[in-house]
């Protein structure tokens, strides 16, 4: 495992303004996507990315996705039939990938180019049966915290029933060094955010372990489990 791997060390800059990861090019091929010198996703996770899509489409209905990315997860949820595909992508050279996928898409698919915590401003209601959120961190200060800030905002857009998951294995990468089990590092790292954000207690409901293979020269992650969380709207 590298030592930036073990420290904690992603590259990201302290308080840089987001909205600069817009206009950054970037850098994709069939098996990598990475943006401002960032890995950002990889082929690797495609069986992780269809097990969070088949938790979150479980409703059927309307899903909205936050991080198009290599379209891995996007690919998978249009494979169970979504009634409508809302996306979200910051990065425009990725979004005109997100259009051809529109394009060709069996199921309705509604891109939006934005930061996803802005774009939720344009929704006041409940109307998502699934929301599945994998954005990269913007900056060093957010790296462990930003799903966080998108679920206090999406979560009220949650309908009754929904469900709610997230990734950011930029963080858990890191963290899980720290931590003896996946379940320690949820409730010591992830839950109490979560109740700060406005999650009853009720909705949380947990933790999937799912097994994953990562090549031996990822910078983000190098653990042979990951985490799926699973947030449900009782109320």
């Amino acid at each position: 495992m590298s030592e930036k791997l073990k420290s904690g060390y992603q590259g990201l800059k302290k308080s840089v303004d987001p909205k600069r990861w817009s206009k950054q090019k970037a850098l994709l091929t069939d098996e990598k996507l990475a943006i401002e010198g960032h890995p950002v996703m990889e082929r690797w996770e495609t069986p992780y990315m269809k097990a969070f899509a088949e938790l979150v489409t479980r409703n059927g209905g309307h899903i909205l996705e936050c991080g198009f990315g290599l379209g891995i997860s996007a690919n998978a949820i249009q494979s169970y039939h979504p009634e409508e595909h809302t996306i979200i992508e910051a990065n425009e050279d990725v979004f005109k990938r997100l259009i051809e996928f529109q394009q060709t898409a069996a199921h309705k698919v509604t891109p939006i180019l934005g930061l996803a915590c802005e774009v939720l401003e344009s929704f006041n209601e409940p109307k998502f049966d699934g929301i599945f959120y994998d954005t990269y961190p913007l900056n060093a200060d957010e790296q462990h915290t930003h799903q966080f800030t998108f679920i206090k905002k999406s979560y009220p857009l949650l309908k009754k029933g929904g469900i709610l998951t997230y990734c950011n294995l930029t963080s858990t990468g890191v963290l899980k060094n720290k931590y003896d089990s996946w379940k320690q590092l949820f409730n010591e790292t992830q839950l109490p955010h979560l109740l700060e954000a406005g999650v009853p207690e009720n909705d949380i409901k947990g933790i999937v372990i799912f097994k994953v293979s990562p090549p031996s020269d990822c910078l983000y992650f190098q653990h042979k489990t990951a985490m799926i969380p699973i947030l449900i709207k009782d109320v």
